[in-house]
């Protein structure tokens, strides 16, 4: 059987669903040495994916992901190969594609989120990019032989929305990433205790309500020290992060860094005192997963997602109030037992998750959908 992998989100600039693509392939190496696989990969995270097997090769395609082009190109590109299966990481299936193919549906954020101050186009070019979302999406979850998703939570919003039969779907769930994890003891913690935050500055990650809460930290006696760190791609809803942390004071106490390469950020978790995300909606959370395996303590918005996947072992807030968010992350910090049983939960929840059993999974799906 031969597979193509769209992997154009592999590398920095495709975050998660680069992630998800570099661990599937990654995987897949170590468990199948029979099926051959094209790689499709542009220019620039060409050379990130190195040593592949000899049953994997790399395939040129250099277009731009959300684009006219890759609707008029990829098809092409992809037909080339002549594979008997397609497997497209996000929704972004060309319409015009008209062979087998399944998809990965991370989340319905762009469902969810409808609001223009989560995009930096204009009002026009903003509504013709939904519409073609929504037609490409329908298309994606129509067509495809079969669905993947990270969690139960997506499972079910995919069903709802798309009307679809649930046996459609088969839910794969991620993982932390194998650095963070610690043998020993964590790294000595660093003189000021930093609070940390990891991930897009996108609207729905709701990171003012996060900067509410550390304002009123701010003006605890007992937290003087407490810093922020915010690592966050360089765009520009970061640079509007930036510009809110000046009105509000921040720019002392909380720092906004942009891409930290892989040991670098494993380096910034381990030197943390705690991990928070005030996120509206995820489709998983690896962020979270990585914080457990670097022994620290998860502070993070009571969403369904969240719940699902970290269960016991973090603490929940509302992540609509600030008054909350502060009292959750103060009590983590200050209280030993409960930052020690919210760790101790954290090392035991984390080890559920693999790679190689979401790599396993994904290759029985190829196989039952040819």
């Amino acid at each position: 059987m031969k597979i193509g992998i769209d992997a154009r989100f592999v590398g920095p600039e495709g975050t998660g669903i680069g992630k998800y693509t570099e661990k599937l392939i990654e995987n897949l190496q170590k468990i199948d040495t029979k099926n051959q696989y094209a790689i499709f990969l542009k220019e620039s995270n060409w050379n990130y994916l190195k040593n592949l097997s000899k049953n994997f090769r790399k395939v040129l395609a250099d277009v731009s992901w959300y684009s006219l082009e890759e609707q008029i190109r990829m098809p092409t590109i992809y037909s080339r190969e002549k594979f008997d299966l397609l497997h497209v990481p996000h929704f972004n299936v060309p319409i015009l594609y008209r062979g087998k193919f399944i998809v990965t549906i991370h989340d319905l954020i762009h469902q969810q989120f409808s609001e223009t101050s989560a995009t930096t186009r204009n009002a026009l070019t903003f509504r013709i990019k939904k519409l073609g979302y929504k037609k490409i999406i329908k298309h994606a979850v129509s067509k495809s032989q079969g669905i993947i998703t990270p969690s139960k939570f997506v499972k079910d919003q995919v069903v709802t929305t798309f009307t679809i039969n649930p046996a459609k779907i088969t839910v794969t769930y991620e993982a932390a990433e194998q650095e963070y994890f610690q043998n020993g003891k964590p790294e000595t913690k660093s003189q000021k205790p930093i609070l940390l935050y990891v991930g897009n500055a996108y609207p729905h990650k709701n990171l003012e309500k996060l900067l509410d809460a550390f304002k009123i930290l701010t003006l605890n006696s007992q937290l003087l020290t407490l810093n922020l760190v915010l690592v966050c791609p360089r765009d520009v809803f970061s640079q509007r992060l930036e510009l809110l942390l000046d009105e509000k004071g921040l720019e002392e106490r909380a720092e906004l860094l942009g891409y930290k390469k892989p040991k670098e950020l494993v380096s910034i978790f381990q030197k943390s005192a705690a991990y928070v995300s005030p996120s509206l909606s995820e489709g998983f959370g690896i962020p979270g997963l990585n914080a457990m395996a670097a022994q620290i303590p998860v502070i993070c918005s009571n969403i369904l997602t969240f719940k699902e996947i970290y269960g016991n072992a973090a603490a929940y807030f509302d992540q609509q109030n600030p008054k909350d968010i502060a009292e959750k992350i103060k009590k983590v910090l200050k209280d030993l037992k409960t930052r020690s049983d919210l760790v101790e939960k954290g090392q035991k929840q984390v080890k559920k998750y693999s790679w190689l059993k979401m790599a396993q999974q994904t290759l029985q799906i190829y196989e039952s959908c040819v």
